[in-house]
């Protein structure tokens, strides 16, 4: 009974393979392995596992043997393209003794996947017997694109949670994502599976949100109000299996890290309003209007005018305030004005808007069209449109003698000077000559006149001014 115990312990060994345990035989060895893994480490190498009954293996690519292993699996370098690869299992018989390499060498000590140095060990490669070969696995590998991928965050908000919100692109279909966050020295990150309710993607474009109670639970730092943070992001994806197509959830491909972003997280009441309209609606008056989240703590606006020459910005001034999401400038002047919208709360300020200019173009500014008439008595008939808005208009007149000023009009001298009230539509005034009048050359009247009117706050404006001239005999 002995003899035949000590028969099977030399000849047959116990196993575990993909199967269950199995009992191995010592020719075993000689069985074709079955490769059951192909995926990628990284763009030029791959990792490779088999199952077989052997203690060591030598891999070939393309007919040229890469390595030696004394486990079933290997690391191999491998470029972009088609190639054949065949696992080969292998053992060494000594020729010098009645027992084989196993016997007096534990492969184990070079560790998974290593190619062992057999001439260093002292090993004649001819020695090494050879058994039946995988079949041959045809691979076309394509690194993957995201291990060259550098993402870009394209903005940073913060949520009325408080929450920072980050969004960057994705074009290759990632199974997390890696958020480093940064503050002075300190920096911390913490990864994000796509299917959570923190991710959400639209088309190649994600938005991951940086909720507070997540990052704690993940030793992540949280970014606080008015402070500014450094955000980084990395795609990370699992390669798929060239045997079957799963996905190795074991190993993570990671893309380049993205740039810093810089941010400081703030309440979103600050945001800047966008302004959504800008335009004259009547005589001297721009109405605007905006929109702006204040997440209803009611927010108050302040209205900025830019002075600006040449589009260079020389100056500000506020022109209003209100808590609607429209305000209304009076009392314009012909120019272009630009302006912006600015939300306060609790005496802080928010994020000015974008400008907005207008070009304004007032029908009362416009210099009457003054016609003259002489009429009898030492009459002139004064006849021009008034538009609305005018209050009254200011009447000068210049007397010079009628021969000399047909040639020259440098010596009129003012003679009267009046206001006649408005009224919208056709106006006509009859202005009488007191003084007496030359009857060979009669007298030259000149009459500038322009519109006036008055702002809310009492201050003067005045259309052009029109000059019309004529002799009166």
């Amino acid at each position: 009974m002995k003899k035949i115990a000590v028969l099977l312990m030399l000849t047959v060994a116990l196993t575990f393979s993909a199967c269950g345990w199995r009992i191995v035989a010592v020719e075993d060895w000689k069985e074709k392995p079955i490769i059951t893994d192909v995926y990628e480490l990284s763009e030029d190498k791959i990792y490779l596992e088999w199952e077989g009954y052997s203690d060591l293996y030598q891999v070939y690519v393309d007919g040229k043997k890469v390595s030696t292993v004394n486990y079933s699996i290997s690391f191999i370098d491998l470029k972009a393209g088609v190639h054949q690869i065949v696992v080969i299992p292998v053992k060494y018989e000594s020729k010098k003794a009645d027992t084989d390499m196993g016997m007096n060498v534990n492969y184990k000590d070079f560790g998974a996947g290593v190619n062992i140095p057999l001439g260093a060990l002292g090993i004649d490669p001819k020695d090494l017997l050879q058994g039946t070969p995988s079949e041959t696995f045809n691979i076309n590998y394509a690194p993957d694109p995201l291990l060259s991928a550098v993402p870009e965050i394209m903005s940073a908000d913060t949520d009325f949670d408080d929450r920072v919100l980050l969004t960057f692109t994705d074009k290759y279909y990632s199974d997390v994502y890696r958020i480093t966050v940064k503050s002075g020295k300190d920096e911390n990150y913490v990864e994000f599976d796509p299917s959570s309710g923190f991710v959400t993607k639209t088309n190649s474009q994600v938005t991951i949100t940086l909720d507070q109670d997540y990052l704690k639970n993940h030793q992540c730092l949280v970014p606080e109000l008015d402070q500014e943070y450094s955000f980084l992001v990395k795609l990370q994806k699992h390669p798929n299996n060239y045997v079957d197509g799963q996905k190795e959830e074991s190993i993570v491909l990671e893309s380049k890290e993205s740039k810093a972003f810089e941010y400081t997280p703030f309440a979103v009441w600050k945001n800047a309003p966008e302004i959504t309209y800008a335009s004259q609606t009547a005589d001297g008056q721009v109405t605007l209007q905006w929109v702006h989240d204040d997440g209803g703590l009611g927010c108050e606006y302040r209205i900025l005018r830019y002075d600006k020459i040449l589009g260079i910005k020389t100056g500000e001034k506020e022109v209003g305030k209100t808590t609607e999401n429209e305000y209304v400038i009076k009392d314009l002047l012909n120019g272009k004005y630009t302006y912006a919208v600015v939300p306060f709360y609790s005496g802080e300020r928010g994020l000015t808007s974008e400008e907005a200019s207008v070009e304004v173009q007032n029908n009362w500014v416009v210099a009457p069209a003054l016609e003259c008439e002489l009429g009898e008595n030492k009459q002139v008939i004064l006849k021009w449109s008034s538009p609305e808005g005018i209050e009254s208009y200011h009447v000068t007149v210049y007397a010079g003698s009628g021969s000399l000023l047909r040639f020259v009009n440098l010596d009129y001298n003012k003679y009267s000077e009046f206001d006649v009230q408005a009224k919208s539509g056709d106006m006509e005034y009859i202005f009488t000559y007191q003084d007496s009048i030359d009857p060979e050359n009669g007298v030259r009247l000149k009459f500038e006149i322009y519109g006036v009117r008055h702002t809310a706050n009492g201050e003067e404006q005045k259309s052009a001014t029109t000059t019309q001239a004529i002799v009166l005999k």
